[in-house]
């Protein structure tokens, strides 16, 4: 297995699923050799996934997880799938979808931008690196990146009409991504690196065939690395008055889910606990149409921990289980030691938790505070 770049930062959680493609978990693998051992390990009869930046931190007391907050930002990832996100995600050809990645990468070598494009299987992985690292401190300066990212990303989407550019997952800190080189069971393929030529020229059987055997290493494309404009520091830039609403749309069963919470709860991978907090809190606060929880009776919340536990169980994470979840979920619908159930968390919340993407239309002020 070769380095997918120049160099890669460490620590960073990888995700380790067991022979049912279930029970997963992450841990954490302190450098490279630690990484081989774990990519080795799946010898093309697993999938291999880890989180696409190394941390600089931990977390205490054990250590046993990266701090989210404390990435290394070198690049991103951009991950095409066979779906059309700004048609709440509709199935679609793949010639659908790689007609927008061609046409990505054309802009991409236009403009000399450096970049990697790794054939998926499915899809397509593109990494593409950044001027200058970016190495936040906090929840609030992971937001700017985020919102710095969404901006850019946005630009290209409807310069070049990219509907099937999954929004959940670049710039998402936290996020996972399988593995490049890796084996995909589920495809039956391995993801393969493309030269500009066979992204340009090969058809879905043809790369099928081609990514039947492993390829190492990595091919760059383009010399520019590309600068990520980040917004004012300030979040009184943040006014209810112009509101965004051009954003990918995700529902699920018919709520509408907000942006951070799609980003951060609906990847690739496994989410982390907090972002599952926030969407179970927030399925829970759209079924009771927001009324404060204690003025909902008792066997209607009953129902709302049955309607959220069956739309998480169908969210494909792989460390699922149905018990721990509804055990999770009752607590947060039903509450605990004296209150009453919990309400979503504010926008300010979710920023300095790092889960914000930016300023969206359901943009509740709570930032002008800071």
């Amino acid at each position: 297995m070769a380095v997918p770049f120049i160099d890669i930062d460490f620590p960073r959680e990888v995700l380790e699923i067991g022979d049912n493609g279930r029970n997963g978990g992450r841990y954490i693998v302190n450098n490279w050799t630690e990484l081989k051992r774990y990519w080795d390990g799946k010898n093309g009869r697993g999938n291999a996934y880890f989180t696409a930046y190394g941390y600089r931190r931990t977390t205490p007391p054990k250590h046993h997880r990266v701090e989210y907050n404390s990435a290394i930002v070198k690049h991103f990832v951009m991950d095409f799938d066979c779906k059309d996100f700004k048609n709440r995600g509709q199935v679609v050809e793949f010639s659908f979808m790689q007609e927008q990645v061609r046409r990505l990468h054309q802009h991409f070598l236009d403009n000399d931008f450096r970049h990697y494009v790794w054939f998926s299987g499915g899809g397509y992985h593109i990494y593409v690196p950044l001027s200058e690292t970016l190495t936040p401190v906090d929840g609030l300066e992971v937001t700017r990146i985020k919102q710095g990212g969404r901006n850019l990303i946005r630009n290209w989407d409807k310069k070049l009409d990219l509907s099937c550019n999954d929004p959940t997952v670049a710039f998402d800190l936290a996020g996972m991504i399988r593995l490049p080189n890796s084996y995909n069971t589920r495809r039956g393929c391995w993801s393969i690196p493309l030269s500009s030529e066979e992204i340009m020229s090969l058809t879905h059987d043809e790369l099928l065939d081609l990514a039947q055997e492993p390829r190492e290493g990595y091919i760059e494309i383009g010399k520019k690395d590309i600068h990520l404009v980040l917004p004012e520091k300030k979040p009184s830039k943040f006014k209810r008055t112009r509101k965004m609403k051009d954003l990918p749309t995700i529902s699920l069963n018919k709520i509408k889910v907000l942006p951070c919470l799609a980003q951060a709860a609906l990847g690739e991978g496994n989410p982390i606990h907090r972002a599952r907090f926030h969407l179970a809190s927030y399925l829970a606060d759209r079924l009771r149409w927001f009324f404060p929880p204690e003025s909902v009776p008792i066997e209607r919340k009953k129902a709302h921990v049955s309607q959220i536990v069956d739309i998480l169980s169908e969210q494909g994470w792989v460390d699922w289980n149905e018990d721990i979840t509804t055990t999770q979920v009752s607590s947060i619908v039903m509450g605990s030691n004296g209150h009453s159930g919990y309400k979503h968390a504010n926008c300010l919340t979710l920023m300095q938790e790092g889960i914000c993407v930016g300023k969206c239309e359901y943009y509740d002020g709570t930032a002008e505070v800071l």
